[in-house]
């Protein structure tokens, strides 16, 4: 089933944070930088069109359009270019996602 036919009750027990494509955080692990498609406090969903090949498990740091950074590692749960998902070790402060829509609907179009 597609997602964007489903129309139950939300599933997600984390608020997302949903970035348009002009503007949007960055991932880098190891000398790679990915935009940022979507976050929460438990995973990462982000861009890899060109097809870079990343280990199962990874660690670097998220900059978020607020100017936070944030350490992270995780785990690549699934890989369908041009996405991919990844869940963290460590949980995103729900402080720091909530700091981040505030920031989107302050300061981006």
């Amino acid at each position: 089933m597609n997602s964007l036919d489903y129309s139950g009750p939300e599933r997600r027990n984390y608020v997302r944070v949903i970035y348009k494509p002009s503007q949007r955080a960055t991932l880098k692990i190891a000398a790679h930088e990915f935009e940022v498609l979507d976050v929460n406090a438990s995973g990462i969903r982000f861009a890899n069109p060109a097809d870079k090949t990343l280990a199962t498990f990874v660690s670097g740091m998220l900059n978020l359009l607020n100017g936070t950074r944030i350490e992270i590692d995780g785990k690549i749960e699934w890989a369908r270019v041009p996405e991919v998902g990844m869940s963290l070790n460590y949980m995103i402060p729900e402080e720091v996602i909530e700091k981040e829509q505030r920031y989107i609907i302050l300061n981006c179009d």
